[in-house]
């Protein structure tokens, strides 16, 4: 793909002639400091620390940075963290940082990059918002966190927090309009109530005219609203309980309408090969998905001599009450794919030990531990597979055939009517989870300038598969069960070490850490089997080598951090949609994968006394990632669209993806930007640009191009004026300037290579008002 090259050089030129602009007003005694220049708090160790004190490799946003930046959803924070890379599969996002994920989606599946809300682990379910809404800040903790983050945390974490109840009053609200009919909204209260008691709410709003047109059908509104309150009582000066509950609905494509790009030859239907992306669906029935979350908590906090204590309770579940995607991507009634109760709860209890400074040998060390518990169930209560009448049998082609022997054959054992009547399948499948674990960190003041870090965690999981079934329906719509599946419990012990050292050579401006750590993510099953009996997937381990530096240079005037790392993986778990092999979803382990990789972020006021409401910035990430052992690949021939390897119905064998790079991972990304303040008069004018490039991934293990992301680069720009006096605050923006067209997601199944593009440009305005 051809990029422009100009915007960069622009950016420059912008920034020096800023410079020269203000110039007169720095001599004028109006210094006006910029949004980017900040110091961010955060607790990616449970307890609240500089986010350069840490040995961890962090992207920590703070609510102002977020808002230059416009960003609004978990899906942007990749447009400004290299190395992370979030997508959507049928509705679940999918993460992959440090090119650490996992491509298996379904419940059962769970990420490797967990997103938490003020400390609650966040349920991934099918269509669920992932609206940001109000925030006090946002953490990305890159590399296995497992000692102190717990289960699936083998590529990093998210942590989500929001502003804490105050003892005065203040607000904000802001609203946003912009092409395709963008309206955003959010109103943030904080109300004392009486002394020692305060709460806080929050109410956001986001909807946008679909992107895609439906030729031959309806298209499903796309929006996301919701709101959070919180309570917070100060018991007493050492003692302090927070309730919190939130709510959020949303609707849209998910991932499930994909435009049908390159239909399989095998099926010899004459659809163009290879058409240009137009974002025109042609689907016979509705596409996309809606969601409905919930979520309680409460966090106790209790300082006593010598140790601080903190209990953390969650209750949450998430409804898909309409799941539905069109399987075949065409106007022709053939196999539709319907969630009819889909299940996601989740209850968790964590209890924390934190050293404070009146503890035992607190000059020498601190430390924190804890002990865990989570209960969680998800699934499909049962998902129906619709194949309408005589549609395989009018296709005369091997998926036809092979479908309709498979379909039949089930049907035959009951009795029942051939495929040519049409059939309506059930599979159903709850995956319960239970797990307890205990966990401790310490590190050791060695010297002044040198600090070392032990940290172990311990944990028990066991999980059932229940309701795994298939069953079909007859024409007086009564379920006929086929196939019931009882499978072992499945029980994991798992340990999760790390080791960190810290070596401050000049003065605290200056860290130099070396850390190693290793995390597991559960056996697993399958929640939707529908030609085979499920079969469990084997735990997964990351281990992970790092070296960093976090330096602040130039009298503070430049922010630089930088990491080079080494990760080993082992039976990573994938997954892989086709009928004609396994039934739709089937989990595999790929075997063993390295990666290896560097990466910086700059933050950079290059004029201070000239023009200190100048700041640039940026960040780099590279990896090198491949399949170490992957000898039994299974996938789609290029020639023929057929699915190959174990499981499938058709004689073609299992290829060897040994030396393949990981899907989902970027060998280069960058971001660069650059934000300009002027002061004028009580307040200020702001102009930011940025661009991100992403040199394309792979979909699939294969590593064929036809299901790929090409490179891409996206600009962004935005001009705020700010009147301080008021709160007020006025910007005009521009995502996606140059209106740069990829591949958001690629799908491939039976019936050909699937896409959904990305958001278009989009040019709006926004009114912030802070009171």
């Amino acid at each position: 793909m051809k990029h422009n090259n100009w915007l960069p050089v622009t950016l420059i030129a912008l920034a020096s002639s800023a410079g020269v602009n203000s110039q007169e007003v720095g001599q004028a005694g109006k210094k006006q400091t910029n949004r980017l220049i900040e110091e961010v708090v955060v607790t990616a160790q449970k307890r609240e620390e500089n986010a350069q004190d840490v040995p961890i490799a962090i992207t920590a946003f703070s609510n102002e940075k977020l808002d230059a930046f416009g960003i609004e959803s978990a899906q942007d924070l990749e447009r400004i963290t290299p190395g992370l890379t979030v997508t959507n599969a049928v509705g679940f996002n999918v993460a992959y940082l440090r090119g650490v994920g996992t491509d298996a989606f379904l419940p059962g599946a769970d990420p490797s990059v967990p997103f938490y809300l003020d400390g609650v682990a966040l349920l991934g379910a099918q269509g669920s918002s992932d609206t940001l809404g109000k925030v006090e800040r946002v953490e990305v903790l890159k590399g296995p966190q497992g000692t102190l983050f717990g289960r699936n945390a083998t590529g990093g974490a998210v942590n989500i927090i929001t502003p804490a109840p105050a003892d005065e009053f203040f607000g904000s609200m802001k609203l946003e309009l912009g092409d395709y009919g963008e309206q955003n909204g959010l109103i943030f209260l904080n109300l004392p109530l009486v002394e020692g008691l305060a709460a806080s709410v929050a109410l956001f709003s986001s909807e946008h005219d679909n992107y895609y047109s439906n030729d031959a059908g309806p298209i499903i509104d796309v929006y996301s609203r919701g709101g959070r309150a919180k309570i917070r009582w100060d018991i007493s000066d050492t003692l302090a309980l927070t309730l919190s509950g939130s709510m959020s609905e949303g609707s849209g494509n998910s991932g499930l309408a994909f435009e049908n790009t390159r239909t399989a030859p095998v099926l010899g239907i004459a659809f163009p090969q290879d058409p240009k992306a137009d974002r025109k669906l042609s689907f016979d029935s509705l596409a996309g998905a809606t969601s409905e979350s919930y979520l309680v908590s409460f966090t106790l906090d209790w300082q006593l001599p010598g140790v601080d204590i903190k209990m953390i309770g969650s209750d949450q579940e998430v409804d898909a009450p309409f799941v539905q995607a069109d399987f075949d991507k065409s106007e022709l009634p053939v196999i539709n794919i319907r969630s009819i109760v889909q299940l996601a709860e989740q209850q968790t209890l964590e209890l924390q030990f934190l050293s404070n400074e009146d503890s035992y040998l607190s000059e020498h060390m601190e430390w924190v531990a804890g002990l865990y518990y989570l209960s969680s169930s998800g699934g499909f209560d049962p998902i129906a597979f619709d194949v309408a009448p005589n549609a395989l049998t009018t296709l005369p082609v091997p998926l036809a055939d092979s479908l309709t022997g498979l379909l039949g054959g089930l049907l035959n054992v009951v009795g029942l009517p051939n495929v040519s009547e049409g059939v309506r399948l059930l599979s159903g499948g709850v995956l319960d989870s239970e797990s307890y674990s205990a966990y401790v960190q310490s590190t050791f003041f060695l010297s002044p300038s040198m600090d070392l870090t032990f940290g172990l965690r311990y944990q028990e999981e066991e999980r059932n598969l229940l309701k795994s079934r298939l069953a079909t329906v007859d024409g007086d719509g009564d379920e006929i069960l086929l196939r019931s599946d009882d499978v072992p419990t499945l029980t994991s012990h798992q340990l999760s070490p790390k080791v960190a050292f810290q070596w401050r050579p000049f003065d605290d401006d200056t860290q130099i850490y070396a850390s190693w750590g290793r995390a597991f993510k559960s056996p697993t099953y399958n929640t939707v089997n529908l030609l085979d009996a499920p079969e469990s997937v084997e735990e997964e381990q990351v281990e992970s080598y790092e070296l960093g530096i976090k330096t602040d240079l130039l009298d503070g005037n430049l922010r630089l951090n930088a990491a080079v790392f080494y990760i080993e993986q082992q039976n990573l778990l994938t997954g892989f949609v086709a009928l004609a092999s396994g039934g739709v979803v089937s989990y595999d382990n790929a075997g063993d994968s390295e990666i290896s990789g560097a990466e910086a972020d700059f933050v950079w006021t290059p004029m201070p006394n000239w023009n200190p409401g100048l700041a640039m910035f940026g960040a780099v990430s590279v990896l090198d990632s491949e399949y170490t052992s992957y000898p039994d690949g299974r996938g789609y021939d290029e020639d023929t669209g057929l699915a190959f390897g174990e499981g499938g119905t058709f004689p073609l064998p299992a290829r060897d993806f040994s030396g393949n790079r990981i899907v989902r991972t970027p060998e280069l990304t960058y971001t660069f930007g650059v934000n300009q303040s002027i002061p004028v008069g009580d307040g200020a004018i702001e102009i930011g640009v940025d661009t991100y490039y992403n040199d394309g991934f792979y979909f699939l293990p294969q590593n064929s191009d036809l299901y790929a992301r090409e490179s891409y680069n996206l600009y962004n720009a935005r001009v705020s004026y700010f009147y301080n006096p008021w709160g007020l605050q006025l910007t005009i923006f521009g995502e996606n300037v140059l209106d740069e067209v990829y591949n958001e997601v690629v799908f491939v199944d039976d019936f050909g290579r699937n896409q959904v593009l990305n958001s278009p440009r989009v040019v709006g305005a926004r009114v912030n008002w802070d009171f």
